[in-house]
Order: structure tokens, then sequence, then C-alpha cells
């Protein structure tokens, strides 16, 4: 092992350590409780079809919130939370080695190790908000996990595509099941399933005037669980909850605002500007090493580029057709798995499409690009404040403060109060996303937590 990759290896246990140590800080919160009493209290498929009578049509998702970690009860579910994320994230590392590996052939297991990491820590490190994207079990189950498969899911194509599309009948049935699954978990992802399987089938025809049995099976698959998921009786009264939706206006108008604002956030990151670099300076190398063969076969740079401001747009216009408003971060935070991928592709349509002298790649100028890169990773953008929360304390602060109102809600309960108040939370990090408790007792949030700690009668709020 040389020395860049070994110092690439400890760069990258360091930046991963940090998204590691801030789960030991992490507490449920919100939806986190409701979804947990409705699951100690209900049986799992009366439950299931209220949900999809009543709230939504995620029946991929559904159980695995109703069946959370904290139905064990907090001792022992808190903990079982807390190890949730490294699961996502080593699930979500394995989807991006799969399809760095259907990509390069050729690719050493180190290197492909280290391409799979810096994959998911740029992923990691643009979120605009990782509390939502990693550490709240909601919505990670609902956003991250079919992120992860979706890797998965690209992989199979990308290594039928450089194969001659010949693809096994038990490949077709894999990548049918997490297809399913996936457009099942939230209606971003179900887009997302539906619009991937139709552009694929689109690019074939176009290729090759053919029409692959296997991508109509898996769209044929894809379509039905859309399908479920949409005539879901619990969106309309969902939606009900959202008065400016169906505004086409304003969807187009701040759809395209906010595509804009993501869209130049991440491409004017120092992280992504710098791994760009690396990767176009490098393309030679990976092109030796990895056994690619695909420049013959590979777009141009424009149906690329065209595909990642649509997917960026879609992403943010649907929030604001279904509620009218962009709401939590969770589905940007989500864009971020295909857009990265698609990212690079690009990039390597450039180096094979516009054939003039690029720089080569000396030791020297690596040396000081990804010294650069891990610091940007380090100290700037999401990164920064992940490490800033842990050097500072703010993320033992919060865990000792939440654990503290446990404790008094436990003491109030067991004394038979008819009310608690719980401090307000001080200096909240910003790597956890707190969806707190208020000043009503009638608050879902308020009631949740008291249900939760079995004081169904005690009225908890949170002091000003």
């Amino acid at each position: 092992m040389d020395r860049l990759r070994l110092a690439l290896l400890l760069a990258l246990i360091i930046a991963f350590a940090r998204y590691v140590a801030v789960v030991f800080f992490i507490h449920p919160f919100g939806d986190d409780f409701s979804y947990a009493v409705a699951g100690m209290h209900t049986e799992l498929l009366p439950r299931l079809w209220d949900e999809y009578q009543l709230w939504n049509g995620r029946w991929a998702s559904n159980p695995l919130v109703l069946r959370g970690p904290l139905v064990l009860g907090l001792e022992q579910g808190l903990w079982v939370y807390r190890l949730v994320p490294i699961a996502l994230l080593a699930l979500t590392w394995a989807g991006g080695h799969a399809m760095i590996r259907s990509f390069t052939t050729g690719l050493s297991r180190m290197d492909a190790f280290i391409g799979a990491s810096l994959l998911l820590l740029i992923s990691i490190h643009l979120m605009p908000d990782p509390g939502e994207g990693i550490y709240w079990y909601t919505g990670a189950i609902s956003y991250l996990l079919p992120s992860a498969l979706t890797w998965f899911v690209l992989s199979i194509w990308v290594k039928a595509w450089r194969e001659g599309w010949r693809i096994s009948r038990r490949r077709v049935l894999l990548v049918a099941l997490l297809s399913t699954f996936i457009a099942g978990c939230n209606e971003l992802h179900m887009v997302f399933m539906v619009l991937l399987h139709a552009a694929l089938i689109a690019w074939r025809w176009r290729q090759a005037r053919a029409l692959d049995c296997g991508l109509l099976f898996v769209m044929g698959a894809v379509a039905v669980a859309a399908t479920v998921m949409l005539l879901a009786p619990g969106n309309a009264g969902r939606a009900g909850q959202f008065p400016m939706r169906h505004d086409l206006l304003r969807t187009l108008g701040w759809g395209g605002v906010q595509t804009g604002r993501f869209l130049a956030t991440w491409l004017l990151s120092p992280v992504l500007l710098l791994s760009s670099v690396l990767f176009l300076a490098g393309w030679d190398w990976i092109k030796l090493h990895a056994s690619w063969s695909g420049d013959a076969r590979l777009p141009s740079p424009l149906p690329f580029a065209i595909a990642i401001v649509t997917l960026i747009f879609i992403a943010m216009a649907l929030p604001y057709w279904a509620t009218g408003l962009l709401g939590q971060h969770r589905t940007v935070n989500a864009t971020l798995f295909l857009f990265l991928p698609l990212w690079f592709i690009l990039l390597a349509s450039v180096r094979t499409s516009w054939r003039f002298a690029w720089p080569p790649l000396s030791a020297r100028f690596g040396s000081v690009a990804w010294a650069l890169l891990f610091t940007g990773v380090l100290f700037t953008g999401g990164g920064g404040r992940v490490t800033s929360d842990l050097l500072s304390g703010r993320l033992t602060a919060f865990n000792q403060q939440v654990t503290a109102r446990y404790s008094m809600i436990t003491v109030a309960r067991d004394r038979g109060d008819a009310r608690v108040a719980l401090p307000a939370l001080l200096d909240t990090p910003w790597t956890v996303h707190y969806f707190d408790a208020g000043a009503d007792p009638a608050g879902w949030v308020n009631r949740s937590i008291a249900y939760y700690f079995q004081a169904d009668t005690m009225e908890v709020v949170v002091e000003p």
C-alpha cells in the first residue's frame, strides 16, 4: 500500500468517525414517539390499514416505523435507535461499492473501498440536514434506506448495460423487488423509480429499437407499487392540512428557485469542486486501472446535464405541489444520492467526449488536492458543523439535557403529578434535527411524549 492510499484511509477513518460518534448523543423525537405509541398499542396489520386510509400510502416504510426500536421501551430501544444510523450508513456504503464495481470491474479492492467511502462521505457532507437524513429514525427509514437501495438498483442496471443488456431472470426479479420496495417508501422515491425505468426503456428504444422484457417487467412492478401508493385514501386527508397545495404557478416558480439554490450550493461546495477536479484529472488513471470500456457507448454530456436539472427540479417541485412548501430537507437529502452518481457520470462523459489535452495528475498536485479535500470535509460546510458540534461539547450538553428530561417525566409520573414543565433546550447542535414539544400540553408532540412514558393524563409542556 503506497503512502497516498494509507493517508486516504486514515483521513476517511477520521472523517467517518465523527459521524459515528454523533450517534451516541442522538435522541428520538416527534414522529418517533407517536409511531412508537401506535406500534406498542395496536396490532400491525390493522394499524397499517388505518395509515393507508387516513394518512399516507407508504406501504413499505410504514411497517418499519410502526415497529421501530422504541417499541422495546426507552432503556433498550434507545441503544437500538442509535445503532440504526450506523447500519444504514453501512448499507449505503455497500450500495456505493456495488455501483462503483459495476462501472469499474478492474479496480482493486482497496481502490474500490476508497471510492465507495469517498462517494458516501461527499453525499453526507453535502446534506443540508444530516439530522433528518441520518439520525432521525423515522426520516432515515423513509428516505435514507430507499436511497441506499437505489444505489444497488443502479449497480444492477449499469452491469446490464456494460454486458450488452444481458441480465439473468434472478437479477431481474431482484431489481424488481428492490425497485418496488423503494417506490413504496415515500412519494419522492416512487417518482424516482418510475422516471428511472421509463428513461431506461426510452434509452434502449432509441439506442437499439429494442424493448427488453426484463426492463418492462420491472417497470410494470414499479407501476403497480406506485399505483398502490397513489390510490391511498389517506393521501387526501394528509394533503388537507396544507391549504397552499396544488398551486401550479407557485410550484413552478419556487421549484425553479430551489433548484437553482441547491444546484449552486452543491456545485460551489469546495468539497465537490475538488472532488470533480481530481476525478477529471485522474480519468486516464481510472481507465487504465479500472478496465473501463464504456467510452464508445457513453452518451454525450448534454443528456446527463438535462437529467440532473430535471431530477432536482422534480424533487423541489413535488413538495410544493403537495403542500405549497419545501418543508423539511429530507427530500433534498435523498436527491443527493441520485445527483452525485449522475454528476460523476457527467464528468466521465465530458472527459470522453471533449477530446482536448487535460493536465496530468502529478504526484504533488494530487497530494495537495487530497489534503485540501479532507480539510474541506472536516472544517467547511456541513462537515465543519459536525466537527464543531463534537469539539464544542454541544452534542454532549444536548444529550445531558434530554436525558434529564426523561428523568423529570418519569419522576413526575410516578408521583402522580398532573403537570410537568420541562426546561427549554439550550444551544441545540446543528447536527441533530430535534423537533421539540411546545408550551401547549395538547400539542401532538407533547401528547406523544406523555403517552410514550405511560403518563396519559399528565400534561407535558416545555417552558419558553
